[in-house]
């Protein structure tokens, strides 16, 4: 019975070792743009039959890999206590979130520039639900000006378009225009408690009534 169960562990051991080797040889592909199962298999050491059996197919497999960078991303920002101020959270939150992207380029690109139009891993909606729970916390606080979803969309768009920038070399982390983007952005969607924040009418009307009515 002791060796059945030893040689039952030794074999689940096994298939997570290959299973992993297989994840790990596709993510280094997908970074470079040019994943196909023959070089998958040169790389992993497997065959084709090997790969179909662990992972379905290659969309499945590819799946899996951006999922797997999602989760490592969500958990190195989890590993880390906020500040207990909710609008600071936030603050906190951006900064490590360029900080992420620039510390693994190759993990960010999977998981943000891709080409196709996947919907979501689960652990990238479980990603941007943390971020909607942080500004949740704002609106419970009283502190948010606008709703929750659409505040959530415009952080990850702010944080998304800079750390895109900022890893495609085109300026530095050092810029002031990094925390004056972050810090405008948290000044626009927050007010203090009680705090009613007058808003801008759209279009060109809108803009000639609101200079009327600011007129001093």
């Amino acid at each position: 019975m002791a060796a059945r169960v030893a040689l039952v562990r030794s074999r689940d051991a096994e298939t997570a070792t290959t299973r992993q080797t297989i994840l790990e040889a596709a993510e280094e592909l997908l970074a470079r743009g040019d994943l196909s199962i023959r070089q998958l298999c040169a790389r992993a050491g497997v065959t084709p039959p090997t790969i179909y059996h662990h992972f379905g197919d290659k969309d499945a497999l590819i799946e899996r890999v951006i999922d797997d960078c999602f989760a490592v991303f969500d958990q190195a920002l989890a590993r880390r206590r906020p500040p207990a101020d909710p609008v600071e959270a936030l603050r906190w939150a951006f900064d490590r979130y360029v900080e992420y992207g620039l510390a693994h380029p190759a993990h960010y690109r999977l998981m943000f520039q891709r080409s196709d139009s996947r919907p979501a891993t689960p652990a990238g909606r479980a990603s941007y639900d943390r971020l909607r729970r942080m500004v949740a916390a704002i609106a419970a606080a009283g502190h948010l000006s606008d709703p929750v979803e659409q505040a959530t969309r415009a952080c990850w768009c702010a944080a998304h378009g800079v750390t895109s920038l900022l890893v495609g070399g085109y300026f530095t982390l050092d810029d002031p225009a990094v925390a004056l983007l972050r810090d405008g952005l948290i000044a626009q969607l927050t007010t203090a408690p009680g705090e009613r924040r007058a808003r801008r009418p759209r279009g060109q009307k809108g803009k000639r009534q609101w200079l009327v009515a600011n007129r001093s």
